[in-house]
């Protein structure tokens, strides 16, 4: 089995009026600190998606798609590099670089809760999330962005989720703070108050 770690960090920001990608928190910015997690969660490919600077990474096909966009760009990427093994044995682990809380152990309970199904997540949390990889799971999204590449509806991570055989865990154990995101600067305000 090989699991491959997906960053996703093409986003624009908006919201938070600069570049949260670099933003500094506990002595790191997200960036790093997103992928020392996922290197110390066992990964064997770390991806990174969207344009980044200093950073080998995956730009997105379809522009302005999301996270849907950065997803589908990836498993182009490893079809392309390695072949996607229909077998189910590879797994992609994929999480957004603006949530600084999350943790080794609860990307842990998450592959290790994955079990037969095609996707696992936490309920009522869309990220992290990890997939089996499959050839149907790529062509599945190419279905979705040839007919339209307006977000929402079938075209959001929630829908793709609910569209797979998926294994629900529930979030016992760890805080709520955990799946917390950082998307304007009073997240950031008391995300760095939460890090002194």
């Amino acid at each position: 089995m090989t699991l491959y770690s997906l960053l996703l960090a093409g986003g624009k920001s908006s919201r938070m009026g600069q570049d949260k990608r670099f933003l500094v928190f506990q002595g790191q910015t997200l960036v790093e600190r997103s992928l020392a997690l996922l290197q110390n969660t066992g990964s064997d490919q770390l991806l990174i998606s969207g344009e980044l600077a200093g950073y080998k990474s995956i730009p997105d096909l379809l522009p302005d798609c999301g996270p849907l966009g950065g997803l589908h760009a990836a498993l182009h990427h490893i079809e392309l590099e390695s072949g996607l093994n229909d077998k189910g044995q590879d797994l992609l682990l994929v999480i957004p670089v603006d949530m600084p809380f999350l943790s080794e152990q609860c990307l842990k309970t998450l592959l290790a809760g994955v079990a037969e199904a095609d996707v696992c997540y936490y309920s009522g949390e869309v990220f992290p999330c990890v997939f089996r990889l499959s050839s149907r799971l790529r062509s599945y999204l190419d279905s979705l962005f040839s007919q339209s590449r307006e977000l929402g509806g079938d075209r959001s991570m929630k829908a793709l989720l609910r569209h797979f055989s998926s294994e629900s865990l529930e979030p016992d154990g760890f805080s709520g703070k955990v799946f917390a995101n950082l998307n304007n600067p009073e997240d950031l305000d008391s995300f760095l108050s939460e890090s002194d």
